[in-house]
């Protein structure tokens, strides 16, 4: 791989965990603000991840994973970004997207699950985003869209 094709995928990686990180640490009410509640059922792949999503939600959870699983592959962030990622951030998604009824993410943000997994994830993205200087890196401003376009492929389609 050239060092421009490196730079350009090092940046997109940086700036998906730095998308990923803030939008995790709103709240779940401002985060479904931002992504479609229409959501055409997809097949996607991020790395190491090959699976159907349901909802935008799921959709996002399960990049975030295929995103904190690279990291060591493509970044240094400092070792308490990554310590927080793996150890605690990435336990706490894969968690969610084995137990939690998608169906009920559109409900009232009290009454969603019991252990008020989105508050923990809120909490943690936020002490993420704190343990890394962010203004050291090059980030592109990312929007829900991109990410459709970059790993969504329907059902039928043939992914190369």
């Amino acid at each position: 791989m050239t060092q421009s094709a490196l730079s350009t995928e090092l940046r997109e990686h940086i700036s998906e965990i730095y998308y990923f990180l803030n939008s995790f640490s709103q709240t779940q009410l401002e985060r479904l603000e931002q992504v479609p509640v229409e959501f055409v059922p997809c097949w996607i792949e991020p790395p190491g991840i090959h699976c159907n999503v349901h909802s935008s939600i799921q959709f996002l959870c399960f990049l975030f994973i295929g995103r904190i699983n690279c990291i060591s592959l493509l970044t240094s962030f400092n070792e308490r970004l990554e310590s927080i990622l793996f150890d605690e951030i990435l336990a706490l998604v894969e968690m969610m997207t084995d137990y939690i009824d998608w169906n009920l993410l559109f409900g009232k943000e009290e009454n969603l699950y019991p252990h008020n997994v989105w508050l923990i994830l809120s909490r943690l993205c936020k002490i993420a985003l704190s343990f890394e200087n962010w203004s050291d890196h090059q980030i592109d401003e990312l929007l829900f869209e991109y990410f459709l376009d970059k790993y969504a492929y329907p059902f039928d389609q043939t992914v190369d």
